[in-house]
């Protein structure tokens, strides 16, 4: 039986076959080797915004609470204002009337009647 020298002995497959394997080795770690910092980079700044956008909210819900605070107040200073002039004219008629009287006056002087 006459062997045909144009196909390779199985040891020269055998040899080709653990080249590619050795060649697709060395690229799968020189790639392992490119990624693993641009992951960690990656997840660095990842953690990184995630920090801010906390702070942000954070501090978006700190400045909210303070204007609602404040709105309030404003609200409620009108209802206070006034609790305070009752209190304080049944507390001293006497007084209230003679400012009362004096404002008057005063409010007549300086529109002219």
């Amino acid at each position: 039986m006459q062997t045909n020298s144009s196909f390779p002995s199985n040891d020269a497959t055998s040899a080709v076959h653990r080249g590619v394997d050795s060649a697709g080795a060395a690229l799968h770690s020189g790639i392992d080797k490119l990624a693993d910092p641009a992951r960690q980079a990656v997840e660095r700044l990842s953690t990184a915004a995630h920090g801010t956008v906390d702070k942000l909210a954070s501090s978006a819900t700190e400045t909210a609470d303070h204007f609602s605070d404040q709105t309030r107040r404003v609200t409620e200073a009108p209802e206070r204002a006034l609790a305070c002039s009752k209190s304080w004219i049944q507390d001293r008629p006497l007084e209230a009337v003679g400012a009362a009287l004096a404002l008057g006056f005063l409010v007549g002087r300086l529109t002219g009647r």
